[in-house]
């Protein structure tokens, strides 16, 4: 880890799902888990999202938050990691994907750059206790940096059409990831 500079995956690959936002509710968990699984399809794994879903590089996150949206937030309630990581974990089971979700509840930090490291972004949720201006909500981070005098910061997509949106680590709780 280089400090006082950027590492992971480059905001221009984020720019492109923008236009990506909760439009009300709290349905957050939900797009961010869009945004991680576009991503994925894009740039890692074509067979993620099948393509009666989605098509590899669309950029219309619609139908693919729909359909998210039944397993992670069937009743547009908050959420918390198990939620989110339990309905992406069974929306890969529907779709017959040998994958699991992971979360974490604590540890954040680690986890987050552990997969930004491996080039995969993560979803990271942030609280308003921790002081977050955001309220509780879920991000996808895809960048880090760590300064010299030891602050430690995010650059997330955050559902608000910011998909290059910087925050300080100490807002995040938990993560949800793929291995």
């Amino acid at each position: 880890m280089k400090k006082d500079e950027w590492n992971g995956i480059a905001e221009e690959r984020f720019k492109a799902y923008r236009q990506w936002t909760t439009p009300q509710g709290y349905l957050c968990g939900t797009h961010a888990a869009a945004v991680l699984l576009a991503y994925y399809q894009d740039y890692l794994d074509e067979d993620i999202i099948p393509t009666y879903i989605r098509q590899k590089n669309s950029r219309q996150s619609q139908a693919l938050v729909k359909f998210l949206q039944l397993f992670i937030q069937r009743h547009g309630l908050p959420t918390i990691a198990l939620q989110v990581s339990h309905g992406l974990s069974t929306y890969f089971d529907y779709i017959d994907k040998k994958l699991r979700a992971r979360m974490t509840m604590a540890g954040g930090w680690q986890r987050a750059v552990k997969r930004i490291d491996q080039g995969k972004p993560v979803i990271v949720g942030v609280l308003k206790v921790l002081g977050s201006t955001y309220g509780n909500h879920w991000v996808t981070a895809y960048a880090y940096m760590e300064t010299s005098d030891g602050q430690r910061f995010f650059k997330v997509h955050d559902n608000w059409g910011n998909y290059n949106k910087v925050i300080p680590a100490k807002w995040v709780n938990g993560t949800i990831s793929l291995p």
